[in-house]
């Protein structure tokens, strides 16, 4: 009886080892796609990289599960105890970098809107600047040299189809329109953006807590974070 139970066991945890490191490498090589091309600077890159660590979490856990259930249901192997003890060691350093991630969303996010906001500050500028110069233009001949200076110049006709007043005030009050539009086009992206960023990291720190947890209780003693933890009123059970 003895050797009918063990075998199923034996069978059992070989079946859940293979699974749990199928799910794990899954879940490595998934992460280190999302990674490439590797930008450490850009805010962007940094914010990808970590919804990836998040999009992944729930797979390594799931793989690491496995691994470690594998282990209990053959306790008489050494290479699935070694094994076991090292993926809850990791688990314990993942469950760190899960909670470093917290913080670190909020600055990338805001570095990310910034330079968005950047770009639609120059855009900005640059009417102003065309404003500026239309009205500091006193003839056809300044109006035409500085519409020619600028980056994108508008089209001119060869010849005015009327007075120079008009046409700079026609342009003048075309330049003002676009100002304005401008101006709110870049308010409403900037309350768009906020309230995204808001929702997504909110729903990223309580996914990334939980997580935490998760690979803490696995890891238990092997991590730094389980007596923060248990300080904190989880893993009673073990009291």
């Amino acid at each position: 009886m003895g050797s009918a139970i063990s075998r199923p066991s034996v069978t059992a945890s070989r079946w859940f080892a293979l699974a749990g490191w199928v799910f794990i490498g899954t879940s490595l090589s998934g992460l280190l796609f999302a990674s490439l091309p590797v930008r450490l600077i850009d805010p962007a890159w940094q914010l990808r990289l970590m919804s990836a660590i998040l999009s992944s979490a729930n797979i390594l856990l799931l793989g690491t599960l496995l691994v470690c259930a594998a282990q209990l249901l053959n306790e008489k192997s050494k290479q699935l105890e070694q094994r076991s003890l090292l993926v809850r060691k990791v688990a314990s350093w993942y469950a760190i970098l899960l909670l470093v991630i917290i913080p670190f969303q909020f600055h990338a996010g805001f570095r990310a809107s910034g330079a968005v906001q950047a770009s639609e500050n120059e855009r900005i500028e640059l009417i102003k600047k065309i404003v500026r110069g239309v009205q500091a233009s006193t003839n056809e001949m300044e109006l035409r040299g500085f519409l020619a200076s600028l980056p994108s110049p508008p089209p001119v006709p060869a010849r005015l189809n009327a007075p120079f007043p008009e046409i700079r005030q026609r342009l003048l009050t075309n330049f003002d329109s676009q100002l304005n539009a401008a101006n709110y086009q870049a308010g409403e992206l900037r309350r768009e953006r906020m309230e995204r960023f808001i929702a997504d990291a909110s729903r990223n720190t309580v996914q990334a807590l939980l997580m935490a947890i998760a690979f803490t209780g696995i890891a238990e003693k092997q991590g730094p974070l389980f007596g923060l933890f248990v300080r904190l009123g989880l893993f009673r059970y073990r009291d």
